[in-house]
């Protein structure tokens, strides 16, 4: 058998790295799927005086929050149980349901498709605050991470979900991506900016949790969380039992199992929404100038701000610490 090949076919080409899927509306970026009239009735949408918001950049202990609140409010009725890997039933409603759809991203599914849900609301978004609804009593738990979990836990989430065609992606294209903002919910900087600016203005309003304190201490942060929601919560956590509970069901032991009640798993390439839960895996995906460059952004963009001293051990370099992962850092990343 005699091959031929033109000139022209031989000629070398240089291929574009694949890119994540997404959708912009009015300039900012959003995970495809996501439509303009949703979008935009959600920042117009007027918040009741009981509405409770959790409100992240992406991969920064969203889900965890909501767990919390919920399990406050007694409001846990997407807690299936288990049969043989299937669901049965939630404990309360008889039928399965996901926390994805009874604290639902606001921005995702428009301000009506929220409008029937009984009070207290719990809602999440990843708006900036210049995008977020506002008004009246409404509460907002706004949780931040640092820039390099963030990047790297996101990085995991979009090779995770099937709808951003991302499943075999290279983390060092995501790496450009993130410190561009050309990734889903924008600029990590821009956002956690918008919102620190507003912090002392409206102590009353928006709680302010780090990923990082919440591994650290979660009962504190159960404690912190129940105070400034009031009302049945405090009442829950007067009592040791019921608050041991709840720092148990919301530990992250506790919440990697049954991960059928977070996310529909269909929608995923593996049956993992819960990850590792902790801080500092960024150093087995970052190589040195990659470390370097996200310090000096986060400098450049928060160094004015409280943010500034929040993750000085979780985003250092340490030479001792990254000395064994170099040699297997191109592995890591596959």
């Amino acid at each position: 058998i005699h091959f031929c090949m033109s000139k022209r076919r031989s000629q070398s080409f240089q291929m574009t790295p694949r890119t994540p899927r997404g959708t912009i509306i009015d300039g900012q970026r959003w995970p495809p799927g996501f439509k303009p009239d949703n979008v935009r009735s959600a920042k117009k949408m007027k918040p009741r005086p009981d509405d409770i918001f959790v409100c992240t950049f992406a991969k920064s202990g969203t889900t965890w929050i909501q767990h919390i609140v919920h399990l406050l409010l007694d409001k846990a009725v997407y807690d299936a149980t288990i049969d043989n890997g299937d669901v049965v039933s939630s404990t309360k409603q008889g039928k399965h349901t996901t926390l994805f759809l009874e604290s639902p991203m606001i921005e995702q599914v428009g301000a009506a498709n929220v409008d029937g849900f009984k009070s207290p609301r719990v809602l999440k978004s990843h708006f900036n605050y210049r995008d977020m609804p506002k008004g009246g009593e409404a509460k907002y738990i706004f949780a931040c991470r640092n820039p390099k979990d963030v990047l790297t836990s996101f990085y995991h989430h979009h090779r995770n979900f099937k709808i951003l065609d991302f499943e075999n992606g290279d983390f060092d294209v995501f790496f450009e991506l993130f410190m561009k903002g050309h990734v889903a919910m924008g600029d990590y900087f821009d956002h956690l900016t918008s919102w620190l600016k507003e912090i002392d203005q409206a102590r009353e309003r928006i709680l302010v949790l780090t990923y990082e304190d919440m591994v650290a201490d979660l009962r504190s942060a159960v404690v912190q969380i129940a105070n400034f929601i009031g009302g049945k919560a405090v009442e829950v956590i007067s009592n040791e039992r019921q608050l041991a509970k709840i720092v148990e069901a919301s530990s992250f032991n506790s919440m990697k199992k049954n991960q059928q009640r977070w996310v529909p798993m269909q929608i995923m390439t593996r049956p993992l929404f819960i990850r590792k839960g902790k801080s500092r895996d960024w150093k087995n995906y970052f190589s040195h100038e990659q470390s370097e460059r996200m310090d000096e952004r986060f400098r450049d963009s928060l160094g004015a701000t409280a943010a500034a001293e929040w993750w000085r051990a979780e985003m250092e370099w340490s030479e001792d610490e990254f000395a064994e992962k170099d040699v297997d850092l191109l592995q890591s990343k596959l």
